[in-house]
């Protein structure tokens, strides 16, 4: 049961968690899937639904986002899309709901890497893991007023409600920061039986989004 990869240029390595790998946060299932997997033992952070971004060298230990020059990085989420960025000299991932992309999680990303990373912007890389299908993401009034969406972002539902595509509004705040490169996952939450997924399961553990340099995988 191998977790999900992918890899972006300068030898970014990215690897998701199934469900099936249990819950990631315990610090000892964590070690026990790293070394199984071959993957560099990430620095993690109490995540809270916000747009805190810091360094993993800093001493926050909450938010929900981790910049690094080099040491593996993770995020944790369900239907939240994670988002890793990477650039020559510097990577960073965000844990991206629906609150902290209306916060502004995208921008703050792109501004603690701009302290790290020498390569503008244009040079940087995006992935956009899974996340919730936006046929399965229905939301009301508190969500649409939160911030102005982009319009691609957004599909009519009921009256009074959109589908929401998340992912779709990270992609648009990543281009308006103007990342050169943004890519987006066809897998989603909901609608892929390895996954994890808070709307269709109900509550239960996350998966984990892991991001590091390295010149392979396992």
């Amino acid at each position: 049961m191998e977790p999900l990869r992918w890899q972006l240029a300068g030898h970014i390595q990215i690897a998701m968690s199934l469900a099936g790998h249990g819950d990631l946060r315990l610090a000892t299932a964590r070690t026990a899937w790293c070394r199984l997997y071959g993957i560099p033992e990430p620095a993690v952070i109490q995540q809270v639904h916000g747009s805190v971004i810091h360094a993993v060298t800093g001493t926050g230990s909450s938010g929900d986002g981790l910049v690094s020059s080099g040491t593996a990085c993770a995020v944790f989420g369900s239907d939240c899309p994670p988002l890793a960025i990477a650039t020559r000299d510097a990577l960073g991932v965000a844990h991206c709901g629906w609150r902290g992309t209306a916060a502004g999680i995208v921008p703050t990303l792109v501004e603690r890497l701009r302290a790290l990373s020498t390569d503008p912007p244009t040079a940087w890389q995006a992935l956009i893991g899974p996340g919730v299908h936006p046929d399965d993401f229905e939301v009301d009034a508190p969500v649409l007023q939160a911030r102005s969406w982009p319009r691609r972002a957004v599909l009519p539902g009921r009256p009074g409600r959109v589908w929401l595509d998340l992912p779709a509004a990270i992609a648009s705040d990543c281009a308006a920061c103007g990342i050169g490169m943004v890519a987006r996952t066809r897998i989603t939450t909901s609608r892929d039986p390895r996954l994890r997924s808070h709307r269709r399961d109900g509550p239960g553990f996350p998966q984990m989004l892991v991001a590091w340099r390295g010149t392979c995988v396992g």
